[in-house]
């Protein structure tokens, strides 16, 4: 799909009462579809923050960010990230072609038959290790295969969540996800920053990003918790790409159910987030 113009971004974001759409769901931002005449899109408003260096730097990392992860081999939509002023502060938007609800990976797994979640979990898998594998080696760069970030668009994985950007180190992207967290404020008082590498090392960690996968899978297919370990163990078992102590790692993680960190848990419930998709009605653009 084509870059919108400047004049077509100007247009959808004076169509939409940001201040009423702006979100405090969901962690960092709580999206919402709108149609410029037939083209759907998603629209994600984020904290404002008064820092414009900081929100320029954003933007940078964001686009860099973008291109790297098609560089490795994902998949994602037209993606255009801006700021805009609101008072004396700096709201970051991202405007993104938007996929139906049936073709939201989360939707799929929910409603899928046993062997296609099989089905849909490999197709993570693969995108995980080709990632590793084809990412540049030469920097610092986080990803975070959930399915909640995945659409499956005509028989292919769509990678649509680059917020926040992750083009950076881990020690980074927690001080990031601190500043751009309408809690931040009161997470610094109450959660080292170190401690939030109980949620980002999913972002860093071969072994943590299969665990991630795979609680979210069994959380929503409970009753089919033990067939999603058993086929994860054995792709895990399978795998050329995974060392040996990757394998074992991995394993040990799965002798159960992945449990979501207290940490992360403690942020959802701060949040609002209940887990499910944070789509809108759609409006005209």
């Amino acid at each position: 799909m084509a870059a919108l113009t400047q004049e077509e971004i100007k247009k959808i974001l004076t169509e939409i009462e940001l201040k009423e759409r702006a979100s405090v769901l969901g962690y960092f931002s709580q999206p919402f579809r709108v149609y410029h005449g037939e083209r759907p899109l998603f629209i994600k408003l984020y904290f404002p923050v008064k820092n414009l260096r900081v929100i320029e730097s954003i933007i940078k990392n964001h686009d860099d960010y973008v291109r790297e992860l098609r560089f490795a081999g994902l998949k994602i939509p037209e993606t255009s990230i801006i700021s805009r002023p609101e008072a004396k502060k700096h709201r970051l938007i991202i405007i993104q072609d938007a996929f139906k609800d049936e073709e939201l990976l989360r939707n799929r797994i929910i409603k899928a038959g046993v062997e296609e979640v099989k089905s849909l979990c490999i197709m993570v898998f693969d995108e995980m290790l080709r990632f590793r594998e084809k990412k540049n080696k030469h920097i610092d760069i986080g990803f975070h295969p959930t399915l909640r970030n995945y659409s499956v668009h005509e028989g292919e994985l769509w990678f649509f969540d680059t917020f926040p950007p992750m083009l950076m180190n881990q020690k980074d992207l927690n001080r990031l996800i601190l500043k751009m967290s309408p809690y931040g404020g009161l997470l610094k008082k109450i959660i080292p920053l170190r401690l939030i590498n109980k949620v980002t090392d999913e972002y860093y960690h071969i072994d943590r990003m299969f665990t991630g996968v795979v609680g979210s899978c069994c959380r929503l297919r409970p009753d089919d918790s033990d067939f999603i370990l058993s086929f994860s163990r054995e792709y895990v078992n399978q795998s050329n790409s995974l060392s040996v102590g990757e394998k074992k790692n991995i394993f040990s993680l799965l002798k159960k159910p992945p449990q979501l960190s207290g940490i992360w848990i403690l942020i959802r419930k701060m949040s609002g987030n209940t887990g499910k998709p944070n789509i809108n009605t759609p409006i005209s653009a």
